[in-house]
């Protein structure tokens, strides 16, 4: 006859791994089904008992040996002290979630309702039976109460398995608030004071025994915290089989974090050897990521009952101890934390204050440098336009131009006058030089305006009239002369009218 086809999710909601050892772990759970049977009817008689439900060595071997699915809301509630919290404030998780929540934790809280458990049915949001919204409900409603701590991750996990449990969120909203608040105090705060302590407690009991191991952890560089850190905070949800976590809470609330440690220890010791085969980091990674699989934890029973075998005795008041060491440890090294953050914070306040002035100091260099070429510049300009055009290769300024011209016409006007009367002879033995010579400026005009006629009356006498004349005109107080084409024939003409003329004008020839 064929066998019924399995249900691809466990008790809990979540579903089987795909390389899950359904054999084994049905052969497991044969047995361990009947062993709780067994017990549920103990547990029912010491719930009912005329005595009523009181811490003593007979409950803490019952907590030990596992608490029935059926009776475990209840008595966590009990064991861990969520009842008698609740019993002070009946209706304050009503009234908290009534109340004005933060939208900051609000928008946290909602970026991690979907990381929860997504392997599990009822944290999927297409479940009827969904338990996302009240989930959300009891993280806001804590985050409320313990402003403190606010929300921290890892409480999703916490409160989501919970919730599997008791299937109430009030019940849910006081076991987390006990858990935090009396078992595991500053475990969850900001600055995890607890987690951290707690975590160098574990280092120190790896050192003492199985040294070897711890050797192993210091050659190769790696850091408890990289991989103890998530199985504390999360208290193995997510780490190890759902069964075994149960079974590992149960324990929890009533004796407390120390079987947090005994856990942790006994997960080392067992697999010892493969830490110690690990050659690097990524070996000893793979070991840790290997630790939830194979029999030894997917059997609950044997599991729980190696962990207080196993690390052997861990007396209450050694443990005090340690914790006493490692949170100083933890104090101090959070202070020189805080003294390197507060001399960095210094330096990069330094550095940005030498930064600013750096780029201060060149923009000032730089509007100097900016004035000093815009003041050339003017200067360049101004100079530009004084600056006179070079004339016989001397550069002289207008002012000085113009009274070169002024002295230089007045002496030729005087010259002549005083060869006035000599010029007729000249003619006569010379005539073109004599007329060169005669060529005074006011002579040039004289013939330009037609009162005089051009005494060149030899060679030159068939030339038009237009070409025998010279015509001149005044820009700004200087005498500028346009010289016909024969003028430019004669060099010595050239001589003659340069020096009568500014030193501006250009003569053109044609």
């Amino acid at each position: 006859m064929s066998q019924p086809p399995r249900a691809n999710v466990d008790s809990y909601g979540f579903e089987w791994p795909k390389d899950f050892n359904h054999e084994q772990y049905d052969e497991f759970m044969s047995k361990y089904i009947t062993v709780l049977s067994r017990r549920a009817k103990k547990w029912d008689k010491l719930l009912n008992s005329k005595e009523g439900f009181r811490k003593s060595n007979k409950v803490k071997r019952y907590v030990r040996k596992g608490i029935p699915t059926s009776q475990r809301g209840v008595v966590w509630s009990l064991i861990s002290g969520a009842k008698e919290l609740k019993d002070q404030q009946p209706d304050l998780y009503t009234t908290v979630l009534k109340g004005p929540l933060k939208q900051e934790i609000i928008e946290t809280i909602d970026l991690d309702i979907p990381r929860t458990f997504p392997d599990n049915i009822y944290f999927k949001t297409e479940s009827p039976d969904s338990k996302r919204e009240s989930l959300k409900n009891v993280l806001l409603a804590f985050a409320h109460k313990n402003p403190l701590i606010g929300y921290c991750q890892g409480l999703n996990f916490i409160a989501g398995i919970m919730l599997l449990v008791t299937d109430s969120e009030d019940m849910t909203f006081w076991l987390l608030q006990s858990l935090v608040e009396r078992i595991l105090p500053d475990f969850y705060t900001k600055e995890m004071t607890g987690l951290l302590t707690d975590i160098g407690v574990l280092e120190e009991l790896i050192k003492a025994k199985v040294p070897q191991v711890h050797e192993r952890m210091v050659q190769t560089g790696v850091s408890w915290s990289m991989y103890v850190s998530k199985w504390f905070i999360c208290l193995f949800a997510e780490v190890l089989p759902i069964e075994t976590v149960l079974r590992i809470w149960d324990c929890l609330f009533y004796e407390g974090s120390k079987i947090l440690l005994r856990v942790a220890v006994t997960l080392v010791i067992k697999n010892q050897d493969k830490i110690l085969a690990a050659k690097n980091f990524v070996e000893i990674t793979e070991v840790f990521k290997s630790l939830p699989l194979g029999a030894t934890v997917t059997e609950c029973h044997s599991f729980m009952q190696a962990i207080f075998r196993v690390p052997g005795s861990f007396p209450r008041a050694y443990i005090t101890k340690l914790r006493e060491y490692c949170r100083e440890k933890v104090e101090k090294e959070k202070a020189h934390t805080k003294v390197l953050q507060e001399q960095q914070k210094q330096r990069q306040l330094e550095e940005k204050k030498a930064r600013e002035a750096a780029l201060e100091l060149k923009r000032q260099e730089e509007e100097k440098e900016a004035a000093l070429q815009a003041e050339k510049d003017k200067l360049a300009l101004e100079n530009k336009v004084e600056k006179l055009s070079p004339c016989d290769d001397e550069n002289i300024t207008t002012e000085e131009s113009d009274i070169k011209v002024q002295t230089e016409v007045k002496a030729k006007e005087e010259a002549e006058t005083s060869c006035g009367n000599n010029v007729s002879a000249e003619i006569n033995q010379n005539p073109k030089a004599a007329v060169i010579a005669s060529f005074s400026t006011e002579s040039l005009k004289q013939v330009a305006n037609g009162k005089q006629t051009s005494p060149l009356t030899h060679e030159e006498s068939s030339k038009s009239a237009t070409e025998m004349m010279v015509f001149p005109f005044c820009f700004e107080g200087a005498v500028c002369v346009w010289n016909v084409s024969f003028l430019t024939r004669i060099p010595q003409v050239r001589q003659l009218i340069r020096p009568q003329i500014s030193c501006r004008t250009t003569i053109k020839d044609y």
